[in-house]
């Protein structure tokens, strides 16, 4: 029996083998083709960006005669990733903007040029209008229906702050998020806005301030036939450029902008270095739990980079210490005042407030080879060893009163996670995100070369935020259509301090401004 039984339990056996081997390769072939037809909705979804839905909210009038509308679009969280539908599986990120048109056009209001202002950053909303407007944006409305951007992760785009941030898991899951928040999804959020607001075929006009101007840059490479023109302010991003070459020139520049700032108030040379060398010494805590260290209050060179840094922060200086002294007495000890303390604060709060800004800011720098950034500033500052910057000189008492200390300018730093309180619990998210090395590339450099698009933009000429020299370059690979306006009268908050800039720009974009190609 056991003989006669053998060959048909084989026989079996190898039937049931042949048809596992059969579903496997079925599977295999179902897995293939599934993986083909993924690949060709994402590149689809890449190529025309569409929202998964659009909430628009109910016209508002408000005074000046400036109508306001609300728009939420939700939009894929990863761009790159899933299968194109709204199903409930796939992340998904609300990107909210704020359209404003002037009542007067009324009917004629959808026939009118589109505008998307990208503010600066990364990490913070578009301004808030006040009504009626004032500014550039007053000049803008004549002819434009503006939309004001929340760009995704700020303001009432799914804000990423501390505690959402926090909520999405462990550091790993929080740094896989956060990487879908740099300007190549900004820049699909915003063409996904097009073909939703826009009648088929109309183009948009981008105005960019500072790093909105790399987001509008980033919009060139991917979308130029999408694009009217493009208006930049303090903007054109140093293209091809690592953020260690970035951060040597802002080092370059801010110690010309410390020598300056002294040169104006030399009676604070004194005054600083006092107060960071007993910082060195012993760190006093602010009055929201962070610590205000050397390292700390050296960034308060942040300031200098806007036309009115310098009297900002001369104003903070002029009486820091108890009592309102503006210099304690000879031989008592240091001790700062607490109004001096929340405004140093209150200066600072935008790191806590808005983590982009920390969490992210070198990342605008990660594109193509350049990565990854492994907190460039940092290595670059720990490289001026025995210059201005050093820290370590403040431990020289003899020169306490003669040789000035330097400030930092925008820069950030690992060791904010301990400086600043509410930023501690992001230090390994961020660590993951500076050592990341697959950063997608922000910028498409033959794209960009000899682009067709209108490029104007004001470059400030000492700015200590865009470096000038990179900027120059990057106007030279846009060719012929791009016309620059380099000046001395400007800081990088050109476009806030004189409503006059925007109309330049528009005119040099239309070949009005008698301005020089470059």
């Amino acid at each position: 029996a056991e003989a006669s039984t053998y060959p048909r339990a084989r026989e079996k056996l190898d039937q049931r083998s042949a048809q596992r081997m059969h579903s496997a390769v079925v599977m295999m072939l179902a897995a293939a083709a599934g993986k083909a037809a993924l690949a060709s909705v994402t590149r689809s979804r890449l190529l025309e960006p569409r929202a998964l839905r659009h909430v628009a909210g109910r016209e508002t009038e408000l005074a000046g005669g400036l109508v306001q509308k609300e728009h939420t679009f939700t939009c894929p969280l990863d761009w790159a990733a899933g299968d194109g539908s709204s199903s409930p599986e796939e992340p998904t990120i609300n990107v909210y903007c704020r359209e404003l048109v002037l009542a007067k056009h009324g009917a004629n209001a959808a026939q009118l040029p589109c505008l998307i202002y990208l503010q600066g950053g990364p990490g913070f909303p578009a301004p808030r209008p006040g009504a009626p407007p004032t500014g550039w944006l007053a000049r803008a409305l004549t002819e434009y229906r503006v939309l004001l951007l929340d760009q995704r992760g700020v303001g009432r785009s799914t804000p990423a702050t501390v505690e959402t941030i926090k909520s999405r898991g462990d550091a790993e899951a929080q740094a896989k998020y956060l990487a879908c928040l740099r300007a190549d999804s900004i820049v699909r959020d915003c063409e996904a806005i097009r073909r939703e607001l826009l009648i088929e075929g109309r183009k948009l006009t981008l105005l960019g301030q500072s790093f909105g101007g790399f987001v509008a840059l980033s919009y060139l490479s991917l979308y130029p036939e999408s694009l009217e023109r493009v208006l930049l302010t303090c903007g054109l991003a140093p293209v091809g450029e690592s953020a260690e070459a970035v951060y040597k020139k802002t080092f370059e520049r801010m110690r010309e902008r410390n020598r300056r700032f002294y040169q104006r108030y030399p009676e604070h040379v004194a005054k600083v270095r006092l107060i960071a060398r007993s910082l060195l010494n012993e760190p006093v805590q602010l009055p929201s739990g962070g610590m205000l260290t050397a390292r700390r209050f050296s960034m308060l060179g942040l300031l200098l980079g806007s036309s009115s840094g310098f009297e900002t922060l001369h104003q903070l200086f002029e009486a820091p210490f108890l009592g309102g002294l503006p210099m304690p007495e000879v031989g008592t000890p240091v001790r700062l005042s607490r109004e001096f303390l929340r405004d140093v604060e209150g200066k600072q709060a935008g790191f806590e407030t808005n983590p982009i800004y920390w969490i992210l800011h070198e990342s605008i720098y990660a594109s193509g080879e350049h990565q990854p950034t492994q907190w460039a500033a940092e290595r670059v500052r720990t490289s001026l060893a025995g210059l201005e910057f050093d820290l370590s000189s403040l431990a020289d008492a003899t020169s306490e009163f003669e040789k000035p200390f330097y400030f930092s300018g925008e820069m950030v730093y690992s060791w904010m996670s301990e400086d600043f309180s509410d930023l501690s619990d992001l230090r390994d998210a961020a660590e993951l995100l500076a050592s990341k090395a697959d950063w997608p590339a922000l910028y498409n450099e033959a794209q960009l070369r000899d682009c067709k698009v209108p490029v104007a933009a004001l470059v400030a000429y000492d700015d200590i935020y865009v470096e000038r020299e990179f900027s120059e370059k990057v106007a030279s690979l846009l060719g012929d259509k791009c016309s620059v306006w380099v000046s001395n009268q400007f800081a990088h908050s050109g476009l806030r301090d004189d409503p006059a800039v925007f109309g330049k720009l528009l005119e040099m974009s239309k070949g009005e401004g008698g301005m020089i190609p470059c």
